[in-house]
């Protein structure tokens, strides 16, 4: 396929359009997956990408990541975090085409059941990707890392990612999540004790039994 080319009025080399991409996470069966959706148009037609496109001229590039996902995928409105942009000139076979990168972390259940079938929109495990088109795998993993750094910040993490667990929960619950999102292992005395100075949970005064051992004290956010 031959790249396009474009100038600016100086006459040096221009982008010839500009995408935005967003890289939306779950935990799903406590796996952690990306959004993705079959490429229907060249180049690298049928290969699953993330669900992106070309922004329009009367839009900003996050209302275009807005639209991308809900004509590729069917999911609605989502807070996106602007991720980078990515502009190395031959990351596209068309040419000179820089995209904007945004970041999102949902419910599973925010794909709806109903989608455009043609897509194949899916969530698939971050551990089992198939073959991504252009540079969307090197997307992902700069999506992941952002995902563990703000994991890392006790108080997005209670704001932004514990709205993944149907109130009431455990601090257990919470625990278990906070180690799936950032991919390593926590004291759990430290990791209570950190989500509780936050100042951002309620202690609901009710308990839940989580086998053997004390029943867990059950918490929503604040």
């Amino acid at each position: 396929m031959a790249g396009m080319q474009a100038t600016n009025t100086a006459g040096y080399d221009a982008p010839i359009g500009l995408t935005a991409d967003p890289v939306v996470f779950t935990l799903l069966d406590g796996r952690l997956c990306v959004l993705l959706a079959r490429r229907l148009e060249e180049p690298q037609r049928g290969l699953f990408a993330l669900p992106g496109g070309f922004v329009g001229s009367s839009e900003a590039p996050e209302q275009t990541a807005e639209r991308k996902l809900r004509e590729k995928t069917g999911v609605g409105s989502v807070h996106l975090e602007q991720l980078r942009t990515y502009a190395d000139p031959v990351r596209d076979p068309r040419g000179w085409l820089p995209t904007i990168a945004y970041m999102a972390l949902v419910r599973p259940e925010t794909l709806p059941e109903e989608r455009p079938v043609d897509r194949d929109a899916s969530w698939h495990p971050l551990d089992a990707l198939p073959e991504l088109a252009l540079d969307h795998a090197v997307i992902v993993d700069d999506g992941l890392w952002r995902l563990h750094a703000r994991v890392a910040d006790k108080v997005w993490f209670v704001r932004k990612a514990l709205a993944l667990l149907t109130e009431p929960f455990t601090l257990r619950q919470a625990q278990q999540l906070y180690e799936a999102l950032r991919g390593e292992e926590v004291d759990a005395a430290n990791f209570r004790r950190d989500v509780r100075a936050t100042g951002l949970l309620e202690d609901t005064g009710a308990l839940r039994s989580e086998g053997p051992g004390r029943p867990g004290r059950l918490y929503r956010r604040a």
